[in-house]
């Protein structure tokens, strides 16, 4: 029985469009809806694989939104001001390098990397808890991810489809993992998720579902993150209860 509040990471990914303007105001907008951390992404378009599908277009895409070290340093400081935990997914470790050198303690590993074991290793090594999703790892390897990971890290039930179906989640076995990385449309699931549990949530994080840019879709509004910090506080007021009548 879980005895913590879940904590809810809010992932803005690329729905800021590389906008200190916008930043500032997630991050303002993630605490007031009661959310605990909010995550950004680390990366260097150039590091992209020339090989991938439509390079030219997405090479553009995420050279728009990269954040500069300037950007990664002011928004450590805003979050530190307004006393919500600044999260940041290392794609190559030279970023996981920046990220320790600007003593950030925590960070996130993608689905992609799950199987980067130079990456991971070095992690584990340099930041005192790892978060990894595990969307696109093959049941062999997340075997000896688990082994590899220790206890104050998270491991991540993820599904690598974007948006996730309901139908395509597997609920018995997102309780074998420590949190869920959710990419649904709205937040019935992560609400189920809270409800059986789970300790961590991430969510994808926008300002309005229909601004520009590829992630607002299925990402959530700060209403619907305040619903669903909401329905967490609920179901630890209830647990808690819970405990205090049959001395848990």
């Amino acid at each position: 029985m879980l005895k913590e509040k879940t904590q809810i990471i809010l992932d803005a990914c690329g729905n800021h469009n590389g906008d200190l303007r916008i930043i500032e105001k997630m991050i303002a907008d993630a605490k007031s809806c009661g959310a605990d951390y909010i995550k950004f992404q680390s990366f260097d378009a150039s590091e992209l694989n020339k090989n991938w599908e439509d390079y030219e277009n997405n090479f553009k895409y995420y050279s728009q939104i990269q954040l500069s070290f300037y950007m990664h340093q002011k928004i450590i400081e805003q979050c530190n001001e307004v006393k919500i935990n600044p999260l940041f997914t290392a794609f190559s470790l030279r970023m996981a390098k920046m990220l320790a050198n600007l003593n950030q303690t925590e960070v996130k590993i993608a689905s992609p990397d799950a199987e980067n074991w130079e990456l991971i290793n070095f992690c584990l090594l340099h930041f005192k808890r790892v978060f990894v999703s595990t969307g696109m790892i093959s049941a062999k390897n997340l075997i000896d991810l688990k082994r590899m990971l220790r206890n104050t890290d998270v491991l991540f039930y993820c599904i690598s489809k974007y948006p996730t179906q309901e139908k395509d989640i597997d609920y018995d076995k997102m309780i074998l993992f420590d949190g869920f990385s959710d990419h649904t449309e709205g937040i019935e699931s992560a609400k189920k998720a809270i409800s059986l549990g789970i300790p961590w949530i991430e969510r994808h994080f926008t300002l309005g579902k229909f601004l520009p840019g590829r992630d607002h879709k299925l990402s959530s509004t700060p209403d619907e993150v305040k619903e669903l910090c909401d329905h967490r506080d609920y179901v630890a007021k209830c647990e808690a209860y819970k405990r205090r009548w049959t001395n848990g």
